[in-house]
């Protein structure tokens, strides 16, 4: 009866078909090709002629599609569905509909749904979230290498290692630190330290130097401020940077130079958890762990009342005090080595510190501490060519103590002895100092050393002044 009104109908049937956003394609109860609608000719690169009166296991044969849902339909006897590759790439999900007449199957209708672009779609956003995840374990492993870093301290001497041991020791605890030291010792290395190895490093560190906050403006940026609390604040406030590092940590750098007036609101932040903002009328509570810093001598700041004492005891339950750096000369030349692999890193160079360099550094007394070692190393790694870096290029940088408070000379004495020009006294006073340096070391090229020359300079200067060689 179908089979009749497919002859007859044709047209009609096709036209109807065609209204239709699925595709539609009928075979007799062989597998021969009946009719075809327009959504089904989209898909397999084969047209309504091409496929007219054609068996599916012919097609199949072709690689018109890898496997027919029609066949398998026909082979069961029953309703079969399954994704249905196509010649031309594409896929379909294929629904397969045998009918019958009496026993046997008359026609089988198949409805195809092109999911080409799905599966395209699909794959995509399987790529992507791989990629995703990649990108995820990426930033996760470069956080915990940055984390690493910034919670590395570089040191062998006893006493800084001992720092680095209760820092290290008081950092899970969730308990305030007060860091002293003086300037450049590297006391924010330590807050690093503590914030890395604790249980808040997934969390806000905010840092903050309260010597660089106007006074005026010290209260609002710390706590916050309502809407309009005062003149030029913005229309919806502002979150201060207790709220800003709520969950985390907040590094307070050079405490001692905060203000009486705020160190008072400060103690009360810590005793209640809480942060008014500025024009607020109800406190905030905040969960903030809190780390402090200053350069200052404690006991002069208390004594002189610029620290209250309240608040230094509820801030000093942990003090961890950095010795400055001449007093712990055995960490100049792993400071100075690991300043070179940095700077090397950042400007893509491979230089070297040559043996007589690192002595003229581990004879000054870095007044700067790190912080000044440090500098004195980028200098020298971009201010000369050589691919090492030479006691000469220190000693443009610094002055040793072997220079400045060991010579045996005395320049007023040439200067009182007899009239000269400045030349002739200049030139006597240089054939001085490199007499005197060559009586101390044992060979000239140690003495080029000391003075922070090269080998064949000194050659120079000794045969202008006629100094035999030692």
């Amino acid at each position: 009866m179908l089979h009749e009104m497919i002859k007859h109908h044709y047209n009609e049937m096709l036209e109807f078909l065609n209204c239709l956003k699925v595709g539609v394609y009928i075979t007799d109860g062989k597998g021969k090709t009946l009719l075809v609608n327009d959504e089904s000719c989209k898909t397999g690169g084969l047209t309504r002629q091409e496929v007219m009166g054609r068996y599916m296991d012919e097609l199949e044969r072709e690689g018109f599609v890898d496997e027919s849902v029609t066949l398998r339909a026909l082979r069961s006897g029953q309703e079969e569905v399954m994704i249905q590759k196509l010649g031309d790439g594409g896929q379909v999900f294929a629904s397969a509909h045998p009918v019958y007449s009496g026993n046997k199957i008359a026609y089988v209708i198949v409805t195809e749904k092109d999911i080409t672009e799905s599966l395209i779609l699909r794959r995509l956003i399987s790529e992507q979230q791989v990629e995703v995840k990649e990108y995820e374990e990426a930033l996760a492993f470069l956080r915990k290498m940055n984390l690493q870093e910034k919670g590395s301290v570089v040191a062998v001497d006893d006493n800084m290692l001992k720092c680095v041991a209760q820092a290290e020791r008081v950092a899970a605890l969730d308990t305030t630190v007060l860091i002293t030291g003086e300037s450049g010792t590297g006391k924010e290395i330590i807050a690093n330290l503590i914030y890395t190895k604790s249980r808040r490093n997934e969390k806000p560190f905010i840092k903050v130097n309260c010597s660089a906050i106007p006074d005026n403006l010290i209260e609002s940026e710390m706590f916050g401020y309502e809407g309009g609390a005062f003149t030029g604040a913005q229309a919806g406030g502002k979150s201060g940077y207790f709220k800003l590092a709520n969950g985390g940590t907040l590094f307070l750098d050079e405490i001692g130079e905060m203000p009486l007036q705020l160190q008072t609101k400060l103690l009360r932040v810590l005793q209640d958890k809480e942060v008014m903002p500025v024009g607020g009328t109800k406190p905030v509570h905040v969960d903030v762990r809190l780390i402090a810093a200053t350069n200052k001598d404690l006991n002069t700041a208390l004594e002189a009342g610029q620290l209250r004492k309240d608040l230094y005891y509820r801030l000093a339950v942990m003090l961890i005090e950095i010795p400055p750096l001449r007093e712990r000369r055995a960490d100049i030349a792993l400071l100075a080595t690991s300043f070179v692999e940095q700077f090397n890193k950042k400007y893509a160079f491979s230089k070297i510190l040559e043996p007589g360099a690192l002595a003229v550094l581990e004879q000054y007394d870095w007044p700067g501490n790190v912080r000044e070692l440090q500098n004195v190393i980028e200098r020298c790694i971009i201010s000369y060519d050589s691919d090492s870096i030479t006691p000469f290029q220190v000693s443009q940088f610094v002055r040793t103590r072997d220079i400045q408070n060991q010579l045996l000379i005395d320049p007023v004495e040439i200067i009182e002895k007899e009239e000269k020009s400045l030349c002739e006294m200049m030139s006597d006073y240089e054939k001085q100092v490199i007499l005197s340096e060559l009586k101390r070391c044992k060979n000239a090229s140690e003495a080029s050393r000391k003075l922070g020359i090269d080998r064949s300079t000194m050659s120079r200067h000794m045969k202008k002044h006629g100094i035999k060689d030692y």
